[in-house]
């Protein structure tokens, strides 16, 4: 075999096992394109509200849980970088979810009275191996991200209502 053949070959093999062993990518960030945003009671969520948001893919997290800290302008947004699936190639579908809490309310997402999901089904994941054996740019999650309303936990005005008339029901009973 002559060294223009053994060269191609060792090529060749390398971009074969640079494939195989390629693993997907994600960039999570929303504060791209459309910017969708984590809203809640009704606003933008601010440092202050003490928002805490986590990324799991395929049922697993993919990163610490962290707290949304983009004031202004880019209140409700996370810019959280490159996100690598291990096992997973460019090009493959996964599911993430996305999960916010109001830490406030509970110390994990599971624990919390505020909190909210989306699931992005069958995402396609970024980083797919060229035939020159390069990765490619991460996927961004803003086209299927559409923001999410972490709902307010305030009773219905019906709620105060109920108890005025509850109240007075007591009062009226006393009184007799």
């Amino acid at each position: 075999m002559n060294m223009k053949s053994t060269i191609l070959a060792g090529v060749v093999l390398f971009a074969a096992a640079a494939s195989v062993s390629a693993q997907g990518t994600f960039s999570a960030s929303t504060a791209t394109g459309t910017k969708p945003r984590i809203v809640i009671f009704g606003a933008n969520v601010l440092p202050a509200d003490n928002v805490f948001v986590e990324i799991i893919v395929n049922g697993v997290r993919a990163m610490e849980p962290f707290q949304l800290t983009l004031s202004g302008a880019n209140a409700g947004l996370f810019s959280k970088g490159t996100v690598t699936v291990p096992g997973k190639p460019g090009g493959s579908a996964v599911d993430i979810t996305i999960r916010a809490w109001d830490k406030d309310t509970g110390a994990d997402f599971n624990s919390a009275f505020v909190r909210a999901t989306r699931t992005l089904s069958s995402f396609v994941l970024g980083g797919v191996v060229d035939a020159n054996g390069v990765a490619g740019l991460p996927n961004s999650i803003v086209p299927a991200f559409m923001g999410m309303n972490v709902p307010d936990i305030c009773p219905e005005p019906s709620t105060y209502a109920l108890a005025a008339l509850g109240l007075g029901g007591l009062l009226f009973l006393r009184r007799k």
